[in-house]
């Protein structure tokens, strides 16, 4: 289930600008928010999850900031919202999320994000649910969120994959699958025949990850337009909780 939070800007509560890296804070408000309206639900979702050999799934995703007009300070690092409204979109492939759990939650919700630099508060003034597309074996889209796909080298260094290279389809795919696993509790045993085609040049974004701590990482991720041929349920999957790895944090969020 996928849900448009349509947000105002209240520039003049702290100013207007966020640090070109926000997903990790935009993460931690959407888990409070459900830990504030259902306590066994967070918990679940941060202690559990969906398990598939060790690994937890937390299936659901969210897409960048969607703000109509911005600037960017590239001195400060900062992004520079000009609206004075935003919407951010959050889907949830778990059933547990129902249209009326999510409303309540996050209607009427302040929050603020940002660092000891800046920050902007935002207010929800409406959430909408948003009909699901019919998947027919095809999906045309492109990225709300960028695309993080990545392996461990031989060195135990992270390679991060383009979407372009020859290995990110499969690796598409076998995300997919294990969704599919962890969420069902069974193998996947539909079609696997899969295509992967970007159909735009790529655009890569460098993501900080916890700034400021001990645990800061840095995360590179790909925004792009594409053509992804699969079986419907593993499109309907990836729809609802995104391609590639990271959903929860933010990455991989994709519109048809």
């Amino acid at each position: 289930m996928r849900f448009k939070l349509h947000l105002s800007v209240k520039k003049q509560s702290f100013g207007n600008a966020l640090p070109l890296s926000y997903q990790y804070e935009l993460s931690a408000y959407i888990y409070h928010v459900i830990a504030k309206g259902n306590a066994n639900y967070a918990e679940w979702l941060h202690q559990n999850g969906f398990t598939l050999d060790g690994k937890q799934f937390r299936l659901f995703s969210f897409s960048n900031l969607l703000i109509d007009k911005i600037s960017i300070d590239k001195a400060l690092n900062r992004l520079i919202l000009l609206s004075e409204n935003a919407t951010l979109q959050i889907s949830f492939l778990p059933e547990q999320s129902t249209e009326e759990f999510v409303k309540g939650v996050f209607a009427e919700q302040m929050f603020t994000l940002g660092d000891k630099q800046s920050k902007v508060q935002f207010t929800v003034q409406q959430v909408e649910m948003l009909p699901a597309p019919v998947f027919e074996e095809e999906l045309r889209g492109t990225t709300l969120s960028p695309i993080c796909l990545s392996r461990k080298t031989e060195e135990g260094k992270v390679h991060y994959y383009s979407p372009c290279e020859p290995q990110a389809g499969q690796a598409i795919l076998n995300n997919l699958i294990n969704k599919y696993k962890a969420f069902y509790g069974k193998a996947y045993e539909g079609d696997t025949a899969f295509e992967w085609n970007v159909l735009s040049e790529p655009r890569s974004k460098l993501i900080t990850m916890k700034a400021g701590t001990p645990q800061q990482t840095k995360v590179k991720a790909y925004n792009c337009s594409f053509r992804l041929k699969a079986d419907k349920e593993l499109l309907r999957i990836g729809y609802e909780c995104g391609l590639g790895e990271k959903g929860s944090m933010g990455f991989g969020m994709i519109r048809s």
